[in-house]
């Protein structure tokens, strides 16, 4: 049967986004612009906007300088790319998408960072064709970076390509270990996608094997129920064991908003 999608991208890519923002702090000494200025006006304001970037209730603040420095010099990569940081702090996330394509753009050079905050960015607002194309680059331009494979896997989930999406969720993991990175979070969502793309490879026994190692940090998720669920089902009328159908039901019965999710997918379920 056709697989049919969810949420996953929404809720999965928020949690990460949020985790990063809490640890995020820039010190414009430490700063490698991609797009350098010898202008000591600009300097100081770069300065002054970082000050504030870094201080919550200045975030609105910090993006005024940064867009004020690009009424100096529209041609500076970097004050479009944190404009967009500033302004998705804001959760202002269509006009950052906008700073971070023009960021991009504008860069001499492939930048991984840029390219991955646009990916990021896309897909807050749903456009998971564009994320997916930049992850596609962080791919290309940069192949030891565990991310675009990461990214690639987590677009698969909508995309559908669910064995492309396996394979680069395997180089994943292989370079997250390698530059041990592979923190206890990060392998619950590679599990949690995973899970995702081995139920829409109808392969459901190993799809609930890695939702049970996920259940702990994702089991209370829309997305994770609703395709527990779906595995669980198809397990429950290839064995006809009631043990799959009690795991479909409690599954089935923590969706807290059944009204978001189509009929075509709760009426899936029939049970005599």
């Amino acid at each position: 049967m056709k697989y049919i999608k969810t949420l996953i991208i929404y809720f999965l890519f928020l949690g990460i986004l949020n985790a990063q923002n809490q640890t995020e702090s820039y010190i414009y000494e430490s700063i490698k612009f991609e797009c350098p200025t010898e202008n000591d006006t600009i300097k100081a304001l770069y300065k002054s906007a970082f000050e504030a970037l870094n201080t919550p209730k200045y975030i609105n603040t910090a993006g005024k300088i940064f867009f004020n420095i690009l009424q100096i010099d529209k041609s500076l990569c970097d004050a479009y790319f944190f404009t967009g940081i500033a302004l998705t702090q804001q959760e202002k996330h269509q006009a950052a998408l906008s700073y971070y394509y023009y960021a991009d753009s504008l860069a001499t050079n492939n930048n991984s960072v840029f390219k991955e905050e646009l990916a990021q960015a896309a897909l807050r607002v749903n456009n998971v064709g564009l994320a997916r194309k930049k992850y596609e680059e962080i791919i290309k331009y940069f192949p030891e970076d565990p991310d675009g494979y990461y990214g690639l896997g987590l677009t698969a989930t909508t995309l559908g390509d669910s064995e492309e999406g396996l394979k680069n969720l395997e180089i994943a993991e292989q370079k997250y270990l390698s530059e041990q990175s592979w923190t206890v979070q990060r392998k619950n969502e590679v599990w949690l996608m995973k899970a995702i793309l081995l139920t829409m490879e109808e392969r459901y026994k190993e799809a609930i094997d890695y939702f049970e190692r996920c259940e702990d940090t994702f089991g209370e998720l829309e997305d994770f129920n609703a395709n527990l669920a779906l595995s669980a089902y198809h397990l429950y009328q290839e064995k006809n064991d009631e043990q799959w159908k009690k795991r479909c039901l409690e599954a089935l019965q923590k969706l807290q908003d059944k009204e978001k999710l189509k009929e075509s997918f709760l009426a899936i379920f029939k049970f005599e």
